[in-house]
Formats: C-alpha cells, structure tokens, sequence
C-alpha cells in the first residue's frame, strides 16, 4: 500500500502539480520611515491603508513642521499623500480680520526609507500624480473683503473613491509641479531630514490658490542595495553637541560671538560649504511685525578643507547679512519669552561656490541660490534660555 501511495505521489509531481496541503510563499515584509514636510498638513497612505498624519492639527495658523512616520509593507506599494495648505475658513484665506489677510500658499516634500538597506526608495517629484479636491478663492480681488466667506468664491470636487488604494487608476491624474525652496518659504521642521537629491518641493500647479491636493505614486519592486563607504557629512561644534545647550558667550547675554562649528565626512566633489543659523521667533512684542525666521549668521564659500572655524571667527568663507540687517556678519541671538529655543544650523555642501554679493545674502537669498547645488546637508540644533 505504501508503494502504490509513493508512486501516485511522484505522477502528481512529475505533472508540475503541487499538493493542495502545500502553503504559498511568504510576501516578505519591509520596515519604512516616510519623512515628510508640509505647509500646513498632511496624512500619508500606504498600500491603501492610512498610516499616520501629521502630529500639528491642522488648524494650526503657523504649522510649518515635520514627521518620521514608520510603517511596514510589502511591494508593489502604493503611496497617497493628502495635503492641505491651511485656510480659515471656505474663502481660502488666513489671518482674517487682520492687517495682514492674505491668501495663503502650500507646498510638501516627502521622501520613504526602506530600513534595513538605508535607501531612499521613493520621493515627491514632477512624477507623482496630483488631483485638486479644493480651490480657492477663485476671484482673487476678495483678498480685501471684510467679510470674504461671502464674497469669495470656491470650488470643492469630492476626493475620488478609494483614491489611495492599489487599484485605483489615476491616469487622467495631471502631474505634480516641482517647486523651489524660496517659492514655498521653507522653514522651521524643513531643516530637520537631510533631504536627497531626488526629493523636490512639489504641490500642484497653483500653490496659492488650490488648498486641498491629493498625490499618489507606486513604487513597483525593492530597489538594488547601494552601499555607502563614505561617512556621513556633518555640522557639529566642540562646544555643544546637537540638542544640547547654546554657550552663553554665544548670545546677547554673553560676548555675543558666533559659535565654533566643525565638519565631517565633506564630499570628495564638493567645491565649497555654507552655514545658516536661524530660529522661529518668539511671541512678537507690541508693535512688532512678523518677519519671520530669524537668521543670526549667513556664511558662505567656505573651503572645504574646513574642519573647525572657531567662535567669533571672521576670516573664514563670506560673511553674509543677519535678520536685523544693520551690519554683515553674525548677530547673537536673545530669546523672547518664557523657556527654552531652539537656533538650527544647517550646513551645506555645494557643487561650486556662490559668490554672493555679501549685502545681498540674506537667508532667502542663499537658500534661493543653492538650489541645484547641494551635495548633501546637516543640521545642528542648540537649545538656549535667557537666565
């Protein structure tokens, strides 16, 4: 009996047959990190499922911050994106009732990691597809109305069914459009992710005006594993480390001197570094106007066979303008208000150097410069409390 069982078995293989009690391989399971930006909202979906959103409700007027959202998945996968620029109300405008009612403008930049081999596997570019759910105000002259969510008109198209999912076809979707740092105003959590080469600014066509979009990409296959000998290019300072506290010699309450900054792992292709520190301003004192980020210190065309520039140092790279715009070079910092600040400074390495007029190089004006320039970015973060 036994025999005969053996021999109907090896009919059924030599058929290519396999026996219902075998199970299907197993879809391998990746771990992920999507690290996203966005002016003002967002939440993410993967594989059709949504996986996270952005941790500053959206009804925040000044939310300008980043997230690292993890999640595990296997290919193909299916990337949504919602994101929406933040308005008061169906008008399409901010700041309503004050001096400065305007109509506000969005913009998002979003790169996924795959975990285990470090790689960026996908990243907001002209590629991604974009559809419009909101736009507004459709007649832009009722900027001025004092009461705009009667004389602004809007447009809302409900989001598609199942729009995020894996089969939804988004071919009659237009695509995205890539925007500049200067276009959008990066600031504040920008500045957190070392963001690669192929990641861009995208929203769609109109970053004023369409509120509400929806961005979809797929990314078929797990990319081929790219190893990195180099090491990492890094800001640091032998007088703080990143998140620690600012020296006091270093503020209004000191010398007033810039800090001592060190480099790292500078690319072998790079043709010079440049330096931003800035801050978000405090609660703004009476008769103030919001000018946005503060920046203490613009230097630029640094060589980079720098490894330190010391505190208070002058002579190394091109001193550019401070927020105050009174006198080139560094201006210390003095925190307003109860608790503790956070001042980012970022360095850049650069495919060539800059030459900037030295009176013209403001913040906007170098990070508008850089662009299509950076080899790669780190970003140094101190923390400093007016005693």
């Amino acid at each position: 009996m036994k025999r005969v069982v053996g021999a109907a078995l090896a009919g059924v293989l030599a058929l290519g047959i396999i026996p219902a009690t075998s199970a299907p391989a197993a879809t391998k399971i990746y771990s992920f990190t999507a690290e996203i930006w966005a002016d003002n909202w967002f939440a993410l979906y993967v594989n059709g499922k949504k996986v996270g959103e952005d941790s500053t409700p959206f009804a925040s007027e000044r939310s300008f911050n980043s997230d690292a959202i993890s999640f595990k998945a296997s290919y193909p996968l299916t990337i949504g994106i919602m994101a929406r620029d933040y308005v008061e109300n169906a008008s399409g405008l901010e700041y309503i009732g004050k001096p400065n009612q305007q109509i506000g403008d969005g913009g998002i930049i979003a790169q996924i990691r795959e975990l285990d081999s470090k790689q960026v596997i996908t990243a907001t570019n002209k590629s991604w597809k974009v559809f419009v759910t909101n736009k507004a105000p459709l007649n832009e002259e009722c900027v001025k109305s004092k009461n705009p969510l009667l004389d602004c008109k809007t447009t809302v198209t409900k989001a598609p069914t199942s729009w995020y999912s894996s089969t939804y076809k988004d071919s009659s979707w237009k695509n995205a459009t890539e925007f500049t740092a200067a276009a959008v105003g990066v600031k504040d959590g920008y500045f957190n992710f070392t963001w690669a080469q192929t990641s861009s600014l995208v929203w769609s066509s109109d970053l004023r005006l369409e509120n509400t979009i929806l961005l979809r990409t797929k990314i078929l296959a797990a990319p081929k594993i790219t190893t990195q000998a180099s090491t990492p290019f890094t800001v640091g300072s032998p007088e703080f480390s990143n998140g620690g506290m600012l020296p006091k010699a270093n503020t209004c309450d000191g010398l007033g001197i810039s800090p001592a900054l060190t480099f790292s792992g500078v690319p072998s292709n790079a043709q010079s570094l440049a330096v931003i520190m800035d801050t978000i301003p405090g609660p703004l004192r009476p008769g103030e106007v919001d000018i946005g980020n503060h920046f203490y210190l613009i230097l630029y065309d640094i060589p980079t066979n720098t490894t330190i520039i010391p505190a208070g140092a002058t002579n190394i790279g091109t001193l550019g303008q401070n927020f105050q715009g009174k006198k080139l070079g560094y201006t210390p910092p003095c925190s307003q208000g109860s608790g503790l600040k956070d001042y980012t400074i970022t360095a850049f390495a650069l495919t060539e150097k800059l030459k900037l007029d030295p009176s013209q190089a403001t913040e906007v004006v170098l990070l508008k410069a850089i662009e299509g320039k950076m080899i790669a970015k780190s970003v140094l973060v101190a923390k400093y409390q007016r005693p």
